[in-house]
C-alpha cells in the first residue's frame, strides 16, 4: 500500500510540473507576441496567427542563427554562456529589444526558438521602422503573417516591397492564372520564408526593378504559388519559367526578362572582350607611342633573358640546332659512291 501510494504521489507531481511547464511555455509565447506587438508599435490587441508554428519552425530558427553569426562572427555561439550573452546583446541592437525587461520570457524557450524570437523581432522593429501609417502597420502585422516578420529579420529591404505588394493586391493588380488559388498577403512572407536566399535574389533580380510590368498579369502570383515550377537552385527563372511568365504575364515583361536572362551570358562575354581590349590598349600606349617606351620594351626583354636562364634557353635553343645542322660535315662523293 505505501509504495502504491508513493507511487500516486510521484505520478501526481510528475503531472503537475507537466502542466506547469507548458503554462510556461504558454506564457512565454503569449509574451512574445506582445515583444512582436512593441516592436512594431502597434496595439496589444493585434492578433498574430500562426505565431507558435513560425516560432518552432527550424528554418526561423536557422534564419535567426545566420543573422547572429553574420553580425557577431567571433563568438562562439556553441558555447551556452556565450550564446546567451551574444543574445542578449543582439535582441538589445538588432531588434531594439529591452533584455533586462523581456529576458525572463524569452529564456522560457529553447535555445532554437530563441534565436527564431530573434529575427521575429527584428522584423516587427523592421516593420514599425518603415511604416509610418500605425493603421497599416497593424494590418499588415494582422494579414501578412509571422512568416512576413521573419522575411523582414532577415532581409530588410523588403519594407516597401511588402507596402507595394499590398496596394497591387488590394487594388486587384495581382490576380492568380486558371487553377491557382487567390494570392494573399501572408503569401508574400511564406515565398520568402520557405525558399530563403533564392527568393530574395528572384525578387531583386526580376521583380523590384520591373515592378510595373508584374502588375495586371497573373505571372507574380504563379511564381509566388508554385515557385519550384519557375525557379533554379538560385533563384534565376528557368528557361521554361521564363517562357511560362511570358504567358501569363505578358509579351512586355517577358521580353524584359528575357534582356535579364540573356545579359547574364552575353555580359560575360562583353567583360572578358573589354579586359582583353583595355590590355591590349594600354601596353601599345604604354610602349609603342614614343622612342622612350620602345627602348623600356627592349630592356625589359632584356633583363628577361639575363634573370630567368630558362627563358633564354626556350628561345636561343631552336638557333643552335640550327646552326649544328648546317655546320654537320656531310659524306665525300668517294664514299657515296663506295
Amino acid at each position: 500500500m505505501r509504495h502504491r501510494a508513493k507511487s500516486a504521489a510521484l505520478a501526481r507531481h510528475f503531472l503537475a510540473t507537466l502542466l506547469g511547464c507548458l503554462a510556461i511555455a504558454s506564457v512565454a509565447k503569449a509574451d512574445i507576441a506582445r515583444l512582436l506587438r512593441q516592436g512594431a508599435r502597434v496595439a496589444d490587441d493585434i492578433p498574430i496567427r500562426r505565431l507558435d508554428d513560425v516560432l518552432q519552425d527550424a528554418r526561423t530558427a536557422r534564419m535567426g542563427r545566420e543573422v547572429l553569426e553574420k553580425h557577431f562572427p567571433a563568438r562562439h555561439l556553441d558555447d551556452v554562456l556565450e550564446r546567451s550573452r551574444t543574445l542578449s546583446r543582439a535582441f538589445r541592437e538588432l531588434a531594439g529589444v529591452d533584455w533586462g525587461r523581456h529576458a525572463d520570457d524569452i529564456v522560457r524557450l529553447t535555445p532554437e526558438a530563441q534565436e527564431a524570437a530573434l529575427i521575429l523581432s527584428r522584423g516587427a522593429r523592421t516593420l514599425g521602422d518603415s511604416v509610418p501609417d500605425i493603421a497599416l502597420r497593424s494590418r499588415l502585422l494582422r494579414d501578412a503573417g509571422p512568416e512576413t516578420l521573419v522575411a523582414l529579420g532577415r532581409y530588410e529591404d523588403l519594407a516597401d516591397d511588402l507596402v507595394r505588394f499590398d496596394a497591387a493586391l488590394r487594388a486587384g493588380r495581382l490576380p492568380s492564372p486558371p487553377g491557382y488559388r487567390v494570392l494573399t498577403l501572408a503569401d508574400f512572407g511564406s515565398f520568402f520564408h520557405s525558399l530563403g536566399q533564392r527568393a530574395h535574389h528572384f525578387w531583386t533580380k526580376y521583380v523590384r526593378p520591373h515592378w510595373g510590368l508584374w502588375l495586371g498579369g497573373a505571372a507574380l502570383a504563379a511564381v509566388l504559388l508554385a515557385p519550384e515550377e519557375f525557379l533554379d537552385a538560385v533563384g534565376d527563372l528557368t528557361a521554361q519559367g521564363l517562357e511560362k511568365v511570358a504567358r501569363f504575364g505578358g509579351e512586355a515583361l517577358g521580353k524584359a526578362l528575357a534582356g535579364i536572362a540573356s545579359g547574364v551570358v552575353e555580359g560575360t562575354g562583353e567583360a572578358v572582350k573589354t579586359v582583353v581590349e583595355a590590355t591590349g590598349k594600354s601596353f601599345s600606349q604604354t610602349f609603342f607611342t614614343s622612342w622612350t617606351g620602345v627602348i623600356a620594351l627592349v630592356v625589359i626583354v632584356g633583363a628577361m633573358f639575363l634573370i630567368f636562364p630558362r627563358v633564354r634557353r626556350l628561345v636561343f635553343a631552336p638557333l643552335a640546332r640550327a646552326r649544328g645542322t648546317q655546320n654537320k660535315p656531310g659524306r665525300s662523293s668517294g664514299e657515296l659512291s663506295g
